[in-house]
């Protein structure tokens, strides 16, 4: 699936489950645009233009964050050594716990759910997010259906 950019393997499933961010990122680039291309231009004064450079400094440091350590994020199962892996391209590959260790979780804090993966025992300590946030709305309803369907499922599959 294109949202999630799921490739499946005979022994490798992987996905990367904030794809969903690239809308924000392309907003706050426009927000960025408008900052340091059109402020120059306007009729204000000095402080003022150096609050918005100020605002345009600080939402290009968020967006690069969500760049390179948000968005890019791969979740891998990997049927031949049996493990879960958390990987960062080009910066690091974390092993996060083993098969017959991962729980599901679905956490409802701030009034929407997010489903995690944890290890069986600490998984209220310690858990890594595999969807974006889904909200109590008719289209946050229908993206956690669709995440269900197309993620969970054969995710449960591939690692039993």
């Amino acid at each position: 699936m294109a949202l999630y950019n799921l490739e499946v393997s005979d022994n490798i499933m992987r996905f990367q489950p904030n794809l969903s961010y690239y809308t924000k990122i392309i907003i706050f680039l426009c927000l960025i645009g408008i900052c340091f291309l059109v402020v120059p231009f306007l009729n204000i004064g000095y402080d003022v233009k150096r609050f918005a450079y100020f605002i345009g400094a600080g939402v290009s440091c968020y967006v690069i964050y969500d760049f390179l350590f948000v968005v890019k994020v791969t979740m891998i199962f990997d049927r031949n050594t049996r493990k879960v892996y958390k990987k960062v391209p080009g910066i690091y590959t974390k092993t996060l716990m083993a098969f017959e260790e991962v729980k599901l979780v679905n956490d409802t804090s701030y009034g929407t759910l997010t489903y995690h993966i944890g290890a069986k025992s600490n998984y209220f300590v310690k858990n890594y997010a595999i969807s974006d946030t889904f909200s109590n709305n008719k289209k946050g309803q229908q993206r956690q259906e669709e995440f269900e369907i197309t993620i969970l499922d054969p995710l449960m599959e591939f690692i039993k």
